[in-house]
């Protein structure tokens, strides 16, 4: 889905001078991107159904609950876009996690017309502290790196994250824009 559009938007992105890259082992980028795709995808799968089942809530509202998390403000048309699932599902859905104390509905601050979904901050952190020892299992592996590596770790991450973020505002925005031409 993102995939090809990453390649498209991320043109302009420097590309590292093939000095600096020649004496990364063979496989190396390849095995990043590797990790930072389908593998962390794989096991946070794995560890969003062990989360479901603990919390005792469905795993398609936890999914919900984490993306209403990390957009903050989440359209109710792209929060069912994100789930892959109509807009009469994302209203269930959006009912339970309102009804559990997790979500709140409110007005878009740009456009009153539209609804948009928020985290219940009091609610959600139990959430967050159920993922605390995912934050434990990094700080003990940090130890292993010193400072100027874990700036570079960071830096690395946070731009593939903003990466990665952009596109999916890009392709929501253009799947919204598609869907009212449609009507």
């Amino acid at each position: 889905m993102l995939q090809q559009e990453t390649i498209v938007h991320h043109e302009h992105v420097t590309v590292m001078p093939e000095s600096r890259t020649a004496t990364l082992r063979p496989g190396m980028l390849e095995d990043i991107a590797l990790m930072l795709g389908r593998q962390f995808a794989v096991y946070n799968a794995a560890c969003q159904a062990a989360l479901a089942e603990k919390l005792e809530i469905p795993l398609a509202d936890l999914k919900a609950l984490e993306l209403v998390m990390e957009f903050d403000a989440l359209p109710t048309g792209q929060l069912a876009q994100l789930m892959g699932i109509s807009s009469g599902g994302a209203t269930a859905l959006i009912n339970r996690l309102e009804g559990a104390g997790y979500v709140q509905r409110g007005r878009h601050p740009l456009d009153r017309r539209m609804i948009v979904i928020r985290p219940v901050e009091e609610t959600c952190q139990m959430l967050a502290q159920e993922r605390q020892w995912i934050t434990e299992q990094v700080v003990t592996l940090a130890r292993r790196y010193d400072a100027s590596e874990l700036e570079t770790v960071h830096a690395f991450l946070a731009q593939c994250v903003r990466a990665l973020r952009h596109d999916t505002l890009v392709w929501l925005e253009t799947r919204s824009a598609h869907h009212h031409d449609d009507h």
